[in-house]
C-alpha cells in the first residue's frame, strides 16, 4: 500500500516533471474512477502545481479547479516521457516496466508535449475528485487525519493525551489510525516502533511520556530517512535484501539489526506486524533505557 513517504516521492518526481504541461487528451477505462467531476474537462488544463494532503495528491490547475487523487491499497502511476523513459511511484504491482496500457490501466492522460501518464489499479480501490478548488480544500479539511508525520509540528503532550483515549488499544492500531497521525501506514509503524523500542501491541495508553516523545521522533525520522532513500523496499511480500530499509518489517527470521535476534511476524490491528522480541518487550521498559536507533 503506498504510504506517506511512497506519496511525497511520487509528488515531487510527478511535479518535477508535469508542472507547466497542459493536459491533451484522457482516456478513463474505469468510470467509478471518479467520485465527482467529468474527467473529459481535463483536457486544456494546465498544471500550475502537485501537493500532497496526507495520502492524497492534489493537481492543482490554472484555471483554480484541483484534481484530487488517492491511490488507496494498490494504485500506482507511471509517467512515461517523450523519449521513453519513465518515472513511476505507488504500489509497485504490476511492475514499472510493463507495457502500457495494462490490463489494471484505469486512467490514461496524454500531455502536451507528448508524454503520458498511466494510473493503474489492481484492485481498484484509487478514487479520484476533479472539483473547484475551493470545493477541493472544504473536502480535504473534512477528512479525518491527525498531523502531517512530515510536515507538522508533533506535539507529545496533545498526542498523549490522544493515547490515554485509546487506552486498551495497541499502538500500532492508534499509529495506524489516519486522525492520529496522517500519513503512517503498515511499513512505517513497524519500523517507527521497533526505533523507539516499543512492542506494537502494548496498550497505548500505557506508554509514558518519555516513550512518546521517542516513538514520534522515530516516526519523524523513519519518514525522513524513507523519502531521502527512496521509501522502503520491499518485493513480493519480503524486504529485499541490503536495503537500509525496512530494518524489521517483511524480515522474519532474520536478525534483528540491534540484538541479532530472529525478527518474528505476528498480526496486530488485522495487519501483518514485524518486531524484535528482545528489543521490544511487551512489558514496559526503563525509564532509564535508551532504545532508539538510526
Amino acid at each position: 500500500m503506498p504510504e506517506l513517504p511512497e506519496v511525497e516521492t511520487l509528488r515531487r518526481g510527478l511535479a518535477e516533471r508535469l508542472v507547466g504541461r497542459t493536459i491533451a487528451a484522457v482516456e478513463v477505462r474505469l468510470p467509478k474512477l471518479f467520485v465527482q467531476g467529468d474527467p473529459t474537462t481535463l483536457v486544456g488544463k494546465q498544471v500550475a502545481a502537485i501537493r500532497r494532503v496526507a495520502k492524497f495528491l492534489v493537481w492543482e490547475f490554472a484555471d483554480d479547479w484541483s484534481l484530487v487523487l488517492h491511490l488507496n491499497l494498490t494504485g500506482q502511476i507511471i509517467l512515461q516521457l517523450p523519449d521513453g523513459t519513465r518515472f513511476a511511484g505507488g504500489h509497485p504491482i504490476p511492475a514499472f516496466t510493463v507495457p502500457l496500457p495494462h490490463k489494471t490501466t484505469r486512467l490514461l492522460l496524454t500531455l502536451d508535449d507528448g508524454s503520458w501518464l498511466a494510473l493503474d489499479d489492481v484492485r481498484t480501490f484509487a478514487r479520484a475528485w476533479l472539483l473547484p478548488r475551493p470545493a477541493a480544500e472544504a473536502f480535504l479539511a473534512a477528512q479525518r487525519r491527525g498531523p502531517d508525520a512530515l510536515l507538522d509540528p508533533l506535539d507529545p503532550a496533545t498526542l498523549s493525551q490522544q493515547l490515554r483515549r485509546h487506552k486498551r488499544a495497541p499502538i500500532k492500531a492508534v499509529l495506524l489510525d489516519q486522525a492520529f497521525l496522517a500519513g503512517v501506514g503498515n511499513i512505517y509503524a513497524d519500523e517507527a516502533l521497533f526505533g523507539a523500542g516499543i512492542h506494537p501491541a502494548r496498550p497505548a495508553g500505557d506508554l509514558s511520556e518519555t516513550e512518546v516523545v521517542r516513538l514520534l521522533a522515530e516516526v519523524r525520522a523513519v519518514v525522513q530517512l524513507a523519502v531521502q532513500e527512496g521509501v522502503a523496499r520491499v518485493r513480493n511480500g519480503r524486504a529485499v535484501p541490503g536495503a537500509q530499509l525496512p530494518r524489521v518489517h517483511a524480515r522474519r527470521g532474520e536478525p534483528c539489526p540491534r540484538c541479532r535476534q530472529p525478527i518474528v511476524k505476528t498480526v496486530v490491528a488485522q495487519r501483518g506486524t514485524y518486531f524484535c522480541p528482545v528489543c521490544q518487550p511487551l512489558e514496559a521498559a526503563s525509564p532509564n533505557s535508551t532504545t532508539a536507533i538510526r
